[in-house]
């Protein structure tokens, strides 16, 4: 069974969760198209995965690691897998890594007996006239909302609402944090670490719904991604002298707006790119929710001695979208075992 290629301009909507949630610098931004034997599916979190063997140019059997959006991503949408089986012949296009051969972020995979599914919201449907995954409740969300709830509710990502997501191509690095990103290697570098937690402030990157809890004295801010739970304490108090990956968050009230202030954070990175954090960086986060109660925004301020050579601001909305709660992560590090 021989491998058929086509490189083709990748979509906005497929580049956009790659990039923002992933490694997205791995992945080339053409598309390649695969034909294949299924040999393996794994459909969890951190990613979908898919094995398929094929045979090159040369005529070499190959098995492509095919990597995909996450569970969560794909469990808000209306793909299944229970049309895909072990032994099927499929038909798979995505983006080719541009360091290691035969793997791909897959964007669309098509039995040859069944119907066609499409891994991500935005996709659009490659060889039929629609497919399984088509249905999202990313974009929705944002009205007929409880104004009277306040900032204690669920709150989604909406894709394409404006400050959805918040990282920045450029920093005002100091010297020092421009060498450390330009040593950091995506593929050995811990930004993006399986099932291992991510601290502050990266997680906050995070697409899936977060939700605050009031417990008196504490506030919890949880997040979906790695089941995470920040506490947020709202007595003050001195910092504890131990550093955590999320750090010793301290809140205080200004109205309706919860201000964090977030210092002992023990995780390296600033953000995916492998921008580094220094010791005495600290947050001050700002979440307001809107006067209708449809939107919650962040207002996020670092300020990192070490690493920038000014304070960094930062922003993002959340929408409050009927319905939604706050999954099990379940992460499970995937154990390849291809045929």
């Amino acid at each position: 069974m021989k491998q058929v290629a086509v490189a083709v301009t990748l979509t906005v909507c497929l580049c956009a969760p790659v990039v923002a949630h992933h490694s997205g610098s791995e992945y080339d931004r053409t598309t390649v198209e695969i034909e294949g034997t299924l040999v393996e599916l794994v459909w969890q979190n951190p990613h979908v995965h898919f094995g398929v063997r094929t045979t090159d140019a040369s005529g070499k059997t190959v098995v492509w690691d095919i990597e995909a959006n996450s569970l969560s991503i794909l469990r808000r949408t209306d793909a299944t897998p229970s049309n895909l089986k072990l032994g099927d012949r499929v038909k798979v296009a995505g983006a080719p890594s541009r360091q290691t051969p035969n793997k791909m972020w897959a964007s669309n995979i098509l039995p040859a007996n069944g119907r066609e599914v499409v891994l991500g919201p935005g996709i659009r449907p490659r060889w039929q006239a629609s497919a399984d995954g088509a249905k999202s409740t990313w974009v929705d969300g944002g009205s007929d909302a409880n104004k009277t709830a306040g900032i204690f509710r669920v709150w989604s990502t909406k894709f394409g609402e404006p400050g959805g997501m918040w990282w920045r191509p450029d920093y005002p690095l100091t010297d020092a944090a421009k060498k450390k990103r330009a040593a950091f290697n995506p593929l050995t570098d811990t930004v993006a670490p399986g099932c291992r937690p991510k601290g502050m402030p990266t997680i906050m990157e995070q697409p899936y719904p977060l939700e605050f809890v009031n417990k008196g004295d504490t506030i919890l801010l949880r997040l979906e991604e790695y089941d995470t739970v920040r506490t947020i304490n709202m007595k003050g108090g001195a910092a504890p002298a131990a550093a955590s990956l999320l750090g010793y968050s301290q809140g205080r009230w200004e109205g309706n707006t919860l201000v964090v202030t977030t210092s002992r954070i023990s995780w390296p990175y600033f953000d995916p790119s492998g921008v580094p954090q220094g010791d005495s960086s600290t947050i001050v986060e700002r979440y307001t929710p809107t006067p209708d109660g449809t939107r919650l925004t962040l207002a996020m301020t670092v300020t990192d001695p070490a690493t920038f050579t000014q304070p960094i601001e930062l922003s993002r909305t959340w929408v409050w979208r009927p319905g939604e709660t706050i999954k099990p992560y379940a992460c499970v590090e995937r154990k390849p075992g291809r045929g």
